[in-house]
């Protein structure tokens, strides 16, 4: 919404009047950064927050990896915060990790931003475990409170160690594409399709339940009415543990994804 690393305007109005749309549907919790559009996705969801009750959203900014210096990092918080007229961001994530900062001066930023009630959680965005650990024995005054990463049936990577170590020590694990950018759905995948038909949902209301029922947060990308709707679909009920393991361990195979059409 509003374009990826640049500012597209055309659907500024559209993409307003869906996030209310989703809010209407339920939908309390909103992942945006900084980079996204050049601050006009935080723009899209301030107005679309505008008149509601803070308190019953949850919203994650990041800042970008180019932006890591003590400095930088409070002033590209200011920034979101003000784009996104929220008073307070929930959770903001450092975006990518970047070797050429300090991770101890992102960190010492990140509690300042913290201490001033500017954000509330502190997090990271693809981080690997001893990227984490670090941030951990950095972090003085707060938790270590979510690492956000790619997650999806076709992309099984995090399970080796990330996910157990996020599990192991309280921290949040987000998936980003959850649904593969629609690569699940591209060509005929027997295990989706039987328990799609057997809980009466949709291949991709099973696969982000598959996520979600471990634990897990998914924010899957939504272009439309449709696709929030069937988003929505995914919650209010649960795969079974003998179900869930229909999928085996490890991504499905190449020729069950192909290029698919563009789906979060």
């Amino acid at each position: 919404m509003g374009g990826k690393f640049e500012r597209e305007e055309r659907n500024a109005d559209e993409s307003v009047e869906l996030l209310r749309y989703g809010f209407e549907l339920g939908f309390r919790l909103v992942d945006v950064a900084e980079r996204y559009g050049e601050g006009l996705t935080e723009e899209i969801v301030g107005r679309a927050l505008s008149g509601r009750k803070r308190s019953e959203f949850f919203i994650i900014s990041k800042v970008w990896k180019d932006r890591l210096r003590y400095d930088d990092v409070l002033r590209a918080a200011e920034g979101s915060l003000q784009r996104l007229g929220a008073g307070y961001i929930d959770l903001y994530l450092v975006h990518w990790p970047n070797p050429e900062v300090p991770l101890r001066e992102t960190m010492r930023a990140l509690q300042t931003l913290r201490e001033r009630a500017v954000i509330r959680h502190i997090g990271v965005s693809n981080f690997t475990v001893p990227l984490m650990e670090e941030a951990r024995a950095l972090l003085q005054s707060a938790p270590l409170a979510a690492n956000e990463a790619e997650y999806n049936l076709a992309a099984r990577d995090a399970e080796k160690d990330v996910i157990p170590y996020c599990k192991a020590h309280g921290i949040q694990f987000i998936a980003y594409r959850p649904l593969a950018k629609g690569a699940l759905f591209s060509r005929k995948n027997a295990a989706l399709d039987s328990l799609a038909e057997k809980y009466r949902k949709t291949p991709a209301q099973v696969a982000l339940n598959w996520i979600t029922r471990q634990g897990i947060t998914a924010i899957p990308k939504a272009g439309s009415r449709e696709h929030l709707e069937e988003n929505w679909g995914a919650v209010g009920w649960e795969l079974s543990e003998e179900d869930a393991r229909l999928f085996g361990e490890g991504p499905l195979k190449a020729d069950e994804a192909g290029s698919p059409p563009a789906r979060g």
